[in-house]
């Protein structure tokens, strides 16, 4: 699916790993290793993302579910690992998004067991 970030540029949102909020804008990181600035709110991008497979993990991070490789904790906080080998912090107000992908993953799974 084409996401527009400015007039003229766009990306497959499949290859978008990541979104992090900086400020007033927010910086896409890609699955090639590149990275795209946008001059708008995280917050604007994940109401846009609202139907996609995209998690707010914390303040200034959005998390595409398909490159979630595992989630780990570690004294009680919790880290989601991405295929790229990021580690991103969750937050404790966000941890209830992190057992919503995990019941998701576990019907995904079922669904396409059989």
């Amino acid at each position: 699916m084409k996401y527009f970030i400015k007039k003229n540029n766009y990306v497959n949102i499949r290859h978008v790993i990541l979104l992090q909020g900086i400020e007033n804008y927010t910086l896409f990181h890609l699955e090639d290793g590149s990275k795209i600035m946008s001059s708008h709110t995280l917050k604007r991008h994940q109401e846009k993302l609202a139907n996609e497979a995209f998690l707010r993990v914390n303040r200034s991070t959005l998390v595409n579910t398909s490159f979630v490789q595992k989630v780990q904790t570690k004294n009680a906080v919790r880290f989601i690992h991405l295929t790229d080998g990021k580690e991103i912090k969750v937050s404790r107000r966000r941890q209830g998004t992190l057992r919503q992908l995990a019941i998701n993953n576990y019907f995904q799974g079922l669904s396409t067991a059989h």
